[in-house]
């Protein structure tokens, strides 16, 4: 019996020995962003320096926030982070904090200025560039992130649960449009002017991913501006905004009372909807949830279903 243990424990610390192996990291470790510059890290990350608010939430999400030693002001998830070193606007960060703060690495994406990452490359600071758009885009750049900061092991685990939940919610979608059409779609961005996503959008890709048929696909540009006409014409079945919509803030009430609604088949079956604009935007851990929102707009007899 003894002997059994023995070997037991010995089998345990190979297994152990092995996963070990598997997670080390050799540096210096190269990577590619999405500017195509090709960065360089010689050691451990320890100093984190976030421009983009869904990479403050992936580093939290791999439990590396420690290391995130400032944000900019955009950063507003979790509230935890509302606490941490601000340097900034995302578009255009304070580059001499940056530089003080001495971070082994600077994560942004593609809203900050290229200007800004060239003069922080000139200045000797390591910055990396993502630019996703799309959920699978999304999962990349978590696990890149975990791999760059050396938080493999959550970023393995938390990159399969997402992969898992995105392929059953896709199925549900599958599923549901072999029986009925895509249902036309207007995603409400700001109202005054009407502001839209057009193809090529995270928000794009999201609604088409959720079984609807975005309108303003065809539309010119991927942020277009879209008059009473076009939507009147485009005649959208399901209407989705946000509450930050509007400056007030968008009331789904007075929105109804509009007269260049009246006429869209999406106020007149009363299908119009507000999601959380931070879910559908951000391409961070929480854009499952936001899927889901948007699923939950398109096709409303699977909200039980996917809650």
């Amino acid at each position: 019996m003894k002997k059994s243990l023995n070997i037991f424990s010995i089998t345990l610390i190979l297994v152990f020995s092995l996963v070990t192996i598997t997670l080390a990291q050799n540096f210096p470790l190269q990577y590619q962003d999405a500017l195509g510059r090709n960065i360089k890290i010689e050691n451990k990350v320890q100093r984190i320096v976030s421009l983009a608010p869904a990479i403050t939430e992936i580093i939290y999400a791999l439990g590396a926030e420690s290391r995130l030693v400032a944000v900019s002001s955009a950063c507003d998830y979790p509230k935890q982070a509302l606490a941490k070193e601000k340097i900034g606007r995302i578009e255009e960060p304070d580059i001499e904090k940056i530089v003080a703060l001495e971070p082994d690495l600077v994560l942004t994406e593609s809203v900050t200025k290229v200007e800004t990452l060239n003069r922080l490359s000139e200045l000797g600071i390591k910055n990396i560039g993502f630019k996703p758009s799309s959920i699978n885009d999304t999962i990349d750049m978590i696990e890149d992130i975990s791999y760059l900061i050396s938080a493999q092991t959550q970023g393995k685990k938390l990159t399969k649960e997402m992969r898992k939940e995105y392929q059953n919610l896709s199925k549900l979608v599958e599923e549901k449009l072999e029986k009925k059409q895509r249902p036309r779609v207007f995603y409400q961005i700001w109202l005054d002017p009407l502001y839209t996503a057009g193809e090529g959008t995270f928000i794009d890709d999201l609604i088409t991913k959720a079984g609807g048929y975005n309108v303003a696909s065809k539309a010119a540009g991927r942020w277009p501006t879209y008059s009473a006409e076009s939507l009147i014409a485009a005649d959208p079945e399901v209407y989705i905004s946000s509450k930050h919509s509007t400056p007030e803030g968008l009331d789904l009430e007075d929105l109804s009372q509009k007269k260049i609604f009246r006429e869209v088949s999406a106020f007149k079956n009363k299908r119009v909807y507000l999601v959380d604009q931070d879910l559908v935007n951000r391409p961070s851990n929480r854009i499952i949830k936001g899927y889901k929102e948007i699923i939950k707009a398109i096709f409303p007899d699977l909200k039980e279903e996917i809650n």
